[in-house]
């Protein structure tokens, strides 16, 4: 009765889905609907019911007659293996919407004509499970007329190769028939190895959906314009569409563009100036290297940050993007009496132009060396 389960599948999907950003941000807003959010609750429940389900502990039933135990562990068993299925028909609903899940209208297991296995899957948990004190039908049929029926509790070995079974009461006063329905513990399993198993299909799906937007992307040619800051603001606009607004891009473009917006007139000394224009040409060239990496949808760059991952420098950053961090301001300024920057900064109120001077600076300097410099380095240079 051991279910076949690989719970490394949705791992493997899981990691499919996120392996390129411009998925999720595809799925991000779809008709005014958040459908990554249904994704990534799918996964989630995905793996709760594929790491739990041999976990449950349902064995092959020994003996006759009821036992609570193993009526609330069969009851626990069929609501995960429903929470596992309908995560499937949720995943193909968002992804591949465009046409009904594989096994939507599928027979085999159950071998239900009048019902696909879906359907009398949900009667079996409605019987054994959910509401066997209201059912509408005891084959999972709903009849026009208001008969209701109601399950005994849960006995084990019924006839033929049933597991379990229930009997069936009728409203019906003239009746005094019961009626027997049973559960195999192997259909079910098999119900839910095979809609566990479509995440390979699922896997198949992302794959053409991200190969047909990069192809669609890569067909659309970006504009061009002679002015740098309209080409970033054009570059944007273009990112956000083919990687996200936070991804692809995103970061270099952001940098690129408060940068060479910023007001450099303070600076009068003109071998100071030569630094920062020749920094600002440098940026300026990453402009059409980024230009082509967006057209070829491809994350390419030759840029390398100028200066070592040091507390120091990670201090000034972050006092460059909040303005009051005192540790960072305290080692900036440093630079500023001890080492290389200009000293017209130590009284700038512009933290846009203190952070262009110093990586122009920066820049230099690890250019002679062809390497990134740490603090002290800095400093004495």
């Amino acid at each position: 009765m051991t279910i076949n389960i690989n719970n490394s599948l949705i791992d493997e999907f899981r990691n499919k889905v996120n392996e390129n950003k411009f998925f999720r941000e595809k799925f991000r807003n779809v008709n005014g609907r958040n459908h990554w959010n249904i994704i990534c609750s799918a996964m989630d429940w995905i793996s709760v019911a594929a790491d739990g389900l041999p976990e449950i502990n349902l064995k092959t039933p020994k003996g006759f007659g009821y036992n609570h135990l193993e009526t609330l562990n069969l009851m626990q068993y069929i609501i995960t293996v429903d929470i596992l299925a309908e995560s499937i028909i949720q995943l193909f609903r968002v992804i591949d919407g465009s046409k009904p899940y594989p096994l939507s209208e599928d027979h085999e297991i159950f071998e239900q004509s009048k019902l696909s296995d879906d359907k009398y899957f949900k009667h079996l948990r409605a019987v054994f499970s959910t509401h066997p004190v209201n059912l509408n039908s005891v084959d999972g049929v709903k009849k026009e007329d208001d008969e209701r029926f109601f399950a005994s509790w849960v006995a084990k070995n019924g006839v033929g190769n049933d597991d379990f079974y229930v009997l069936l009461y009728s409203s019906d006063p003239a009746k005094d028939q019961v009626n027997p329905l049973g559960i195999n513990i192997e259909d079910i399993n098999l119900y839910a190895e095979k809609r566990y198993n479509l995440l390979r299909t699922l896997m198949d799906r992302v794959d053409q959906i991200n190969i047909e937007h990069i192809q669609s992307c890569r067909k659309k040619n970006i504009p061009i314009a002679n002015d740098p800051i309209e080409q970033i603001e054009i570059l944007l606009e273009e990112n956000e569409k083919r990687f996200g607004k936070d991804y692809g891009y995103a970061n270099g473009l952001h940098y690129l563009y408060s940068l060479l917006k910023v007001d450099t007139s303070p600076i009068v000394n003109d071998s100071e100036k030569a630094v920062i224009n020749e920094y600002k040409d440098f940026l300026r060239s990453l402009i059409p290297q980024i230009k082509d990496g967006l057209q070829d949808m491809l994350i390419t760059s030759n840029w390398k940050a100028p200066y070592k991952y040091e507390y120091e420098f990670e201090k000034i950053y972050t006092y460059f993007r909040d303005g009051v961090h005192p540790i960072g301001k305290q080692y900036f300024n440093a630079l500023i009496k001890k080492g290389p920057l200009p000293n017209v900064l130590a009284t700038c109120e512009d933290l846009g132009l203190k952070q262009l001077v110093m990586d122009a600076y920066l820049h230099k300097e690890s250019t002679k060396l062809d390497r990134p410099l740490s603090f002290k380095e800095f400093l004495g240079s």
